[in-house]
């Protein structure tokens, strides 16, 4: 029987494998006999002795795991069927789990490989949820604690931006953040983050102090300029390559109400509009307060540009964006307002909440170039018109300034491992997220988004405007962000893996997301 040999390793691991100092990692009760524990054998059943009521089967009465997997924004992952999620409460029944995965892992045990999921909000199947295995749901640790000083958060990965920012903005306080409501707080802040306020603080990656993180060894430790260094650098970018993070402790500023909103206008207005982007994205001339998100939309044959502008000062129609609101509009939502009002409004915009259509992300980052952001619309045109065919498809091209000024931030916090501090360009990323109704679509979608983007990506090269940087968080399954931080940064982080996670449980008991040998 499988389960028995799996009680004797855990006991054997308490005794032999905790790391010395580890204090703070659970020991399971190991001294129950197998005629107490079911008879399956199985992982699941292992972690349901250990956690119980944490444990919950796909079936139509058990709500918790009809609802994890609900949960999800695309229709690729709510497809998949773990054999059991895990919902713990606490960074113990993190450590609890993660313990007897590990060893699990270690005996071979088939089932028990796992994901973790924060919101799941990245598209592609697998990414934070996993078929015939077992997927980890942080939902329940959702944490928002305000110290008493008001100058810290210690916020947990199960979070959505709406949870943490309802209070915050109550106190009239702040974080370096994400941008949408229903996007989660766990895979934002590890893959880089980028926020309304990065134009002041840079990534908010870079504005986590601490970091508790469960490691493979099930211990809980903290990750800090101080204690445990090289971890808490790996964590900003690092994905779930290094472990479960439980805990994110940030930095919060005084913030009152700002202006900003939504400003629709038509496709006829494009090119003055991608002119107004590229004299934007100048680091010489930014303005630290304003934030920039252009879409250009086409929606069962409308194209539109969609634009959310953000000032974080209580000032309408600041000079910066005078250009752009010079030219006709069709719609403007421009206010004062708190940030949740922001955050709600692109929720709402960007059809966040969770869908039951098929769903993807590809992007690229360019030096600024109105004349390539120009020949990237036309391909994108070009794409959507191929794809006339696919039932529900709706694209968005999106174009996101990301001047010097605000990744050279990252170095006053000692750096992260996104690799952007080898330039010294201003940038602008290229974002396409695309849906369609029905999965019978997805091949061709994926075929058609792909070679879009090999094409794009040939144009910039040629001239020379290309970067080999990828936003993690935004790249599609075949693309390789890790590889686009750097070499340099990749073999950093293969050490700190191996360092942390010697045995490669995050590499390879957990498939989901981008792994360091080859993305």
């Amino acid at each position: 029987m499988q389960l028995p040999c799996l009680l004797i390793s855990l006991a054997t691991a308490f005794l032999t494998l905790r790391p010395a100092g580890a204090a703070t990692a659970v020991q399971p009760n190991v001294t129950a006999t197998s005629k107490e524990l079911t008879n399956s054998g199985s992982c699941c059943a292992t972690l349901d002795y250990f956690l119980p009521e944490k444990v919950h089967y796909n079936s139509l009465t058990d709500l918790s795991y009809q609802t994890s997997i609900l949960s999800y924004w695309s229709q690729q992952e709510q497809s998949l069927n773990p054999i059991c999620i895990v919902i713990p409460t606490s960074s113990e029944d993190v450590s609890t789990a993660v313990f007897i995965l590990d060893i699990a892992y270690k005996m071979s045990m088939s089932g028990c490989s796992f994901a973790i999921k924060s919101a799941g909000h990245t598209p592609q199947a697998g990414a934070a949820n996993i078929e015939g295995g077992i997927t980890i749901d942080l939902a329940s640790l959702n944490q928002v604690i305000i110290s008493s000083d008001q100058s810290i958060a210690s916020i947990g990965p199960g979070n959505r931006w709406a949870n943490v920012y309802t209070p915050l903005d109550a106190l009239n306080l702040s974080m370096v953040g994400g941008r949408v409501s229903d996007v989660g707080v766990g895979g934002l802040m590890t893959g880089g983050g980028v926020s309304f306020f990065s134009g002041r603080y840079g990534f908010a990656c870079d504005n986590v102090f601490n970091f508790e993180v469960v490691l493979a060894s099930g211990a809980i430790v903290d990750a800090n300029a101080t204690s445990n260094p090289t971890l808490y650098r790996a964590l900003k970018g690092g994905s779930n390559n290094l472990g479960v993070v439980t805990r994110f402790d940030v930095r919060l500023f005084q913030q009152g109400s700002f202006w900003g909103g939504t400003l629709t206008q038509a496709i006829t207005e494009k090119q003055d509009v991608i002119d107004f982007i590229s004299n934007f994205d100048h680091s010489a001339t930014y303005d630290p307060y304003a934030a920039l998100i252009t879409n250009f939309v086409w929606d069962a044959g409308i194209t539109l540009i969609l634009s959310d502008v953000e000032y974080t000062k209580p000032t309408p129609y600041p000079p910066t964006f005078a250009p752009l609101f010079a030219l006709p509009a069709v719609a403007n939502t421009m206010r004062i307002a708190p940030l949740t009002s922001f955050t709600d409004e692109i929720a709402l915009s960007s059809d966040s909440t969770t869908s039951e259509k098929s769903d993807l992300f590809t992007t690229m980052t360019f030096i600024n170039s109105a004349i390539f952001m120009s020949e990237l619309w036309d391909l994108v045109d070009a794409t959507v018109t191929s794809l006339s065919n696919v039932t529900g498809l709706l694209f968005t091209l999106t174009f996101q300034p990301l001047p010097y000024v605000i990744y050279s931030k990252s170095a006053a916090t000692g750096g992260n491992v996104l690799g952007l501090d080898r330039f010294t360009d201003d940038f602008v990323n290229a974002l396409a997220v695309v849906s369609w109704a029905l999965p019978t679509d997805d091949a061709t979608v994926y075929a058609a988004v792909q070679q879009l983007f090999d094409t794009a990506a040939a144009k910039a090269k040629s001239m020379g405007v290309w970067n080999e940087f990828v936003y993690l968080n935004y790249a599609a399954p075949w693309q390789k962000p890790i590889t686009g931080y750097g070499q340099a940064n990749k073999n950093f982080l293969q050490n700190v893996s191996k360092s942390y996670d010697p045995d490669s449980l995050f590499q390879k008991a957990v498939p989901g997301g981008f792994k360091l040998a080859t993305s």
